[in-house]
């Protein structure tokens, strides 16, 4: 008997110094994009535009994200589909999303909020954590370049 397809989600809270705006152009212009998400960025940024993220590692090897804009209302929310391009059927995520919402704290400081969601059988609590670290990862780059 298989695992049921069930939903799941991460949610990652930071405050950063940095208004709504900068943060929502952090997250949707692709040079801004390509200074702490990924070495190549191509985005069609149009709710139902494709963007297709390279992050070229140390050790030669690529890992690659592609996925769908849902939504863009600037400069409070971006959202998207968020696919690994080297999935193999032995991942137990799928159809992920991500939405990160953008709360001013006051005028210097911003509440970053990313929710990542997504399907499929019951995930081990590593999964969550290993997730959790990732966009801390991300999150810590961006907070580098502002």
């Amino acid at each position: 008997m298989t695992d049921p397809v069930v939903p799941h989600e991460v949610t990652v809270r930071r405050t950063i110094a940095a208004t709504p705006d900068t943060l929502y152009r952090a997250w949707t212009e692709p040079l801004l994009l390509e200074q702490w998400f990924g070495t190549v960025v191509n985005a069609d940024l149009r709710v139902g535009g494709r963007y297709r993220v390279e992050i070229h590692e140390s050790d030669g090897t690529v890992n690659g994200f592609v996925g769908e804009y849902l939504t863009l209302d600037p400069p409070q929310t971006v959202a998207f589909t968020f696919s690994h391009i080297a999935q193999t059927p032995a991942d137990r995520i799928s159809g992920e999303t991500v939405t990160v919402t953008f709360s001013p704290v006051d005028d210097r400081r911003t509440e970053l909020v990313l929710v990542n969601a997504w399907t499929g059988p019951a995930a081990e609590p590593s999964d969550y954590q290993a997730l959790q670290e990732g966009f801390a990862i991300w999150l810590d780059l961006l907070e580098k370049i502002l």
